[in-house]
């Protein structure tokens, strides 16, 4: 699955926008920024986040039992929704999939969630502070392995291997072990 150049380009912005130079990217701040009140609750294991506006504020919802990388994620996609998909005062995240209680939402195909987990991705771990990451890496002598790059964006394994992938940086078929 390749990179959506638009996306891509908006989570750069916001970046540039406010100054965010390094990583790991302050995800927090960066909603805070925006206007977003934050809420870590425990919410039940499958719900990972959710977003609720109605003209006067802006709440993200995270699921504190969740792991940091996944709240890490969980507010960078509800970020995301934030500011690409203007209308809808609400979105509720199970398992990465917008329960709306309709079949195409629970397969994970609905448009809106595919691009806030792109988006997400995009902005957790930009391209160009990606490239510059393995570059120095690279120049220390040391391995530029999705484990290593996740730790230091603060994301996943999992979702720095599939970063990689998309951009092009990893073949799927790579193995860690």
């Amino acid at each position: 699955m390749a990179t959506n150049p638009k996306l891509e380009a908006r989570a750069e912005t916001l970046l540039t926008d406010e100054g965010v130079l390094r990583d790991p990217v302050p995800v927090e701040s960066l909603a805070r920024r925006l206007g977003a009140e934050l809420s870590f609750q425990p919410f039940d294991k499958d719900m990972s986040g959710m977003l609720y506006r109605d003209g006067q504020r802006v709440v993200i919802g995270v699921n504190s039992s969740h792991a940091k990388t996944r709240q890490r994620f969980s507010i960078a996609h509800e970020i995301g929704h934030l500011l690409l998909h203007k209308g809808r005062p609400m979105f509720i995240d199970r398992d990465g999939r917008l329960n709306r209680r309709d079949e195409v939402s629970t397969l994970g195909t609905d448009t809106e969630e595919i691009e806030a987990n792109s988006f997400a991705a995009a902005l957790l771990m930009p391209r160009p502070l990606l490239a510059e990451a393995v570059g120095r890496l690279h120049r220390k002598g040391q391995p530029a392995s999705p484990e290593v790059l996740a730790k230091r964006f603060e994301v996943s394994v999992q979702a720095m291997e599939y970063r990689l992938i998309n951009l092009g940086l990893l073949s799927p078929d790579w193995d860690s072990s």
